[in-house]
C-alpha cells in the first residue's frame, strides 16, 4: 500500500508543470506586482491627478480601449506617461501594435498596469491587451490584491506601450490588408477602415462612455449614487462622498455632458477605491500582528 502511494505521488510530481522561472525570480515578480498595486493606490489619493486625467479622458483624450480600463489602471498608465513625458493616449501590446501597423521602437519600456486573474476575476478590463510577452507578465502564483498568499492567483501586472512609444511601419513591410485588398508593400486604399487607418480617431462620446464606467465602479464597490442631492447632502462641493452612508451625492449639474463634473465623479470613485485599499492593507496588518503574536507565546504544558 504504502508503495502504491508512493508511486501515484511520484507521477503527479512527474506530471506537474514547472515554472521556467526559479524561486527568486517569482518573489522578484510577486514584489513587484505588490508595489505596482501599492502605486496604484498613492495614484488614488492623487485628487487633482485624477481630475486632470477625467477631463483629458472626457474630452476625447484617450482611445476606446483606455476609457474601459478600471479607474485604477488608468490612474496607473497616465502617472507612468507623465513620468515617462507624453500624454497618455492609446495603448496596446507589441503584438497589437504590429497588427495596427505600429512598431513599438528600441529603447522603449512598457507601462505596467494591474490584470485581475483567477475564479474571482473583475471584468472592469476585459478588453485589456494582452501583456507584450516580457517574462516578468509570467502568472507567478498565489499573491492576491490584500498581499496574502491564498494560493489562487487575484491579480498580476502586464504591460502595454502607448502610440508615443511606437512608430509606423513602413508600408513596404507591411502584408496585404484584409480590409481594402491593398497588396502588401503598398499603402491603403483611400476610406480604408482596417487598424491602421482608424484607430487613432477621438471617441465622440468619451465622456459618456467614462461616466458609465466610473457608474458601475461606483455600483461594484457597494455606493449608490445620490442626484440630484439636497444641498445639504453636498457640504459646500458638487459632489461628496459619504463613506457611513455609502452614497455619493452630486448636484443636479453633475451629469456626463460636463468634462469637469465627470472629473469630480473620478475623484469620488478614486476616493472610495482608494479608501477599500488603505482598510484592506489595515486588516492584514492586523492578521500579521496576530499571527506574530501566537509564535511569539510560548507553549504550554
Amino acid at each position: 500500500m504504502p508503495r502504491k502511494s508512493t508511486a501515484r505521488s511520484a507521477a503527479s510530481r512527474k506530471g506537474a508543470t514547472r515554472s521556467r522561472y526559479s524561486d527568486e525570480q517569482i518573489k522578484e515578480f510577486r514584489q513587484r506586482d505588490r508595489q505596482v498595486m501599492n502605486r496604484s493606490t498613492e495614484h488614488l489619493e492623487d485628487a487633482e491627478g485624477i481630475r486632470r486625467f477625467a477631463q483629458h479622458a472626457a474630452t476625447g483624450g484617450v482611445s476606446l480601449r483606455i476609457l474601459a480600463y478600471s479607474l485604477r489602471n488608468q490612474a496607473l498608465l497616465a502617472q507612468q506617461a507623465d513620468e515617462r513625458g507624453f500624454v497618455l493616449s492609446d495603448v496596446d501590446s507589441v503584438k497589437g501594435w504590429r497588427q495596427r501597423g505600429r512598431f513599438v521602437k528600441k529603447g522603449e519600456t512598457g507601462l505596467r498596469l494591474i490584470k485581475p486573474v483567477g475564479k474571482d476575476k473583475k471584468d472592469t478590463d476585459a478588453d485589456e491587451p494582452e501583456a507584450s510577452g516580457e517574462h516578468e507578465d509570467e502568472d507567478t502564483g498565489d499573491a492576491d490584491e490584500t498581499g496574502e498568499d491564498t494560493g489562487k492567483p487575484k491579480f498580476r501586472t502586464g504591460v502595454v506601450f502607448d502610440i508615443a512609444q511606437t512608430a509606423e511601419i513602413p508600408p513596404e513591410e507591411r502584408g496585404q490588408c484584409a480590409a481594402c485588398n491593398a497588396e502588401a508593400g503598398e499603402p491603403c486604399n483611400p476610406g480604408c477602415l482596417c487598424p491602421t487607418c482608424t484607430d487613432y480617431e477621438p471617441v465622440g462620446d468619451a465622456a459618456e462612455i467614462l461616466w458609465n464606467n466610473l457608474l458601475d465602479q461606483l455600483t461594484a464597490a457597494g455606493y449608490a449614487l445620490d442626484w440630484p442631492a439636497p444641498a445639504d447632502a453636498l457640504h459646500g462641493h458638487r459632489v461628496h462622498v459619504d463613506h457611513d452612508g455609502r452614497t455619493v451625492a452630486a448636484a443636479f449639474e453633475v451629469t456626463a455632458e460636463h468634462p469637469a463634473a465627470v472629473a469630480d465623479l473620478a475623484a469620488a470613485v478614486a476616493q472610495i477605491i482608494a479608501r477599500s485599499d488603505r482598510e484592506r492593507e489595515t486588516r492584514r496588518e492586523q492578521r500579521r500582528t496576530a499571527r506574530a503574536a501566537l509564535t511569539a507565546t510560548p507553549a504550554t504544558a
